[in-house]
């Protein structure tokens, strides 16, 4: 009867921990998805933005935001004329915010990969345990089969 008792109390914690690990996992998967959204869309405007640095240092290209224009065709403008332009051109993209989602995504991406490990861990243990639970029941006279 001791041993059951003590099994079922090692199942108890058990699913304890593995609640609180779903739970965790939960978290920071959803953290993870969100970053990613923000990360995505500034890979996105990154990408605009690089290609209107192009166009600025691009001899065939004329530039033009709305009215204004920056370049006409021939014309190659400097290194920090083309910044200026490409950051008129795409005002959503910030270079820091960039890297600071990039760094979160790796911390994030571990914190939810050793979750997940965690999570399969328990419930493999959580079965072993089950079982050991119904033998001893089992063995004591406990479960009626």
């Amino acid at each position: 009867m001791a041993i059951t008792a003590a099994a079922l109390g090692s199942l108890l914690t058990t699913q304890a921990d593995y609640n609180y690990y779903i739970q965790q996992q939960m978290y920071w998967s959803n953290k993870y998805e969100a970053n990613m959204a923000k990360l995505e869309e500034q890979v996105k405007y990154e990408t605009k933005w690089e290609s209107a640095m192009d166009d600025a240092t691009n001899v065939d290209k004329t530039c033009k935001i709305g009215n204004k224009t920056w370049k006409e065709k021939d014309v190659v403008l400097s290194d920090s004329e083309a910044r200026r332009y490409a950051d008129a051109k795409v005002t959503k993209y910030d270079a820091e915010l960039s890297l600071e989602l990039a760094d979160l995504d790796i911390e994030y991406d571990t914190m939810k990969t050793m979750y997940d490990t965690l999570v399969q861990e328990l419930s493999a243990q959580k079965d072993a345990e089950k079982t050991l639970v119904g033998t001893c029941a089992q063995d004591t006279g406990l479960l009626n089969q």
